[in-house]
């Protein structure tokens, strides 16, 4: 007779959303186990942008980490957002100001964090199936085991996401890197173009990530994306690559969906947000938190499964999808012809609006 390993919580990826949810759980005396399926850190497309509604939620998550430590004395502050369109320029405060952290330093953080709070992580350990609607027992090329809860964190396009219909036509892409750039601007720079844009800001003294969303009809590299723009080809043209450019596709919004069946979805699993937002680091780490603790009561035996999942999307719903329709009704606002989005982006610039923007698609941790 087979043996398995019994956990009270298994989590599926290893980024943000499921390192948070497994810190948390493991922090309340749950037994957990997290999978990610490919070496581990690794440079992945994101803007690198922590809100300052997130920052106590990731400075409690590495409170017990001198690599956190580390990683959170001296970031890049971020105090500004500017947006191009042509030669046109809107700039925003962002108060309270965020900070700049290289994607694979958090990641890197935040797993040994998991590891250091008991936490089984497993990584270059993919889940090949997921049988049980209570009692799950999770198949991986580490092992099989078996684990009362299970939270899905494994990003936006998995075999576990609830809708993976590719509409036709062009497919939307994401593609970053680092580049060597003297003084950067505190500032995250949002530089659109006719299907699509492209974020920089400051990742060190001396570097800048450059992080696009584009149409793959328009562009399918770094370089023909800042082609794209006149005041960002310029500004490009100075750089240094520090690293060679990730990409990832395709980028498909669809209906927040925390829930599925008798798993949880947190972070990027549940709903992929507008990147421009820059909130998809915070909503990933608050949602993978809010995971763990509605489902605290089950793993401890005091509640049932269905309970813990019912308060996760009342939470869920409370918290992450009034942001996530602000950014969708922004995003339609940038998705208008040539002509309109040049008015929408003039009435950005009415006095109070870009604050007023910004703060809709935040909130307090």
């Amino acid at each position: 007779m087979q043996v398995f390993q019994h956990f009270d919580l298994a989590i599926i990826g290893g980024g943000p959303a499921g390192t948070s949810a497994a810190i948390t759980a493991a922090r309340a005396g749950a037994k957990v186990v997290l999978f990610e399926a490919k070496e581990f850190p690794r440079h992945k497309v994101c803007g690198e942008f922590v809100s300052a509604e997130s920052l106590g939620v990731l400075e409690n998550l590495l409170r017990d980490s001198p690599e956190g430590h580390r990683l959170l004395n001296a970031p890049p502050l971020i105090d500004r957002t500017r947006l191009f369109l042509g030669n046109r320029m809107i700039e925003s405060a962002v108060e309270p100001a965020a900070v700049s952290i290289a994607r694979h330093d958090l990641d890197a953080a935040l797993w040994i964090a998991a590891q250091r709070s008991g936490v089984d992580a497993r990584a270059n350990s993919e889940v090949s199936s997921v049988n049980g609607d209570g009692q799950f027992q999770i198949v991986s090329s580490s092992g099989t085991c078996t684990a009362k809860a299970l939270v899905i964190a494994a990003g936006r396009w998995s075999q576990f996401t609830v809708d993976r219909v590719v509409p036709p036509g062009p497919k939307w892409i994401g593609v970053k890197a680092h580049f060597r750039e003297a003084n950067p601007s505190a500032s995250t720079d949002l530089y659109f173009f006719e299907n699509g844009y492209c974020g920089v800001q400051p990742v060190a003294a001396d570097a800048v990530n450059a992080c696009a969303m584009v149409r793959s009809d328009r562009a399918t590299s770094l370089e023909d994306v800042f082609a794209l723009h006149p005041l960002l080809a310029r500004r490009a043209a100075k750089w240094t690559p520090l690293m060679q450019p990730v990409s990832t596709a395709p980028l498909i919004y669809r209906r927040p969906q925390p829930r599925r069946g008798n798993m949880v979805l947190a972070g990027d699993a549940a709903a992929f947000i507008d990147p421009f937002v820059g909130d998809g680091i915070s909503i990933a780490l608050r949602s993978g938190r809010a995971a763990a603790e509605c489902l605290q009561d089950h793993l401890s035996g005091e509640d049932s499964l269905s309970s813990g999942i019912a308060r996760y999307e009342q939470v869920y719903a409370q918290e992450f999808q009034p942001l996530l329709s602000v950014a969708s009704k922004v995003r339609s606002l940038l998705s208008l012809p040539v002509a309109a989005r040049a008015l929408a982006f003039e009435l950005l610039r009415l006095p109070g609006v870009m604050p007023l923007v910004i703060r809709k698609t935040r909130r307090a941790s």
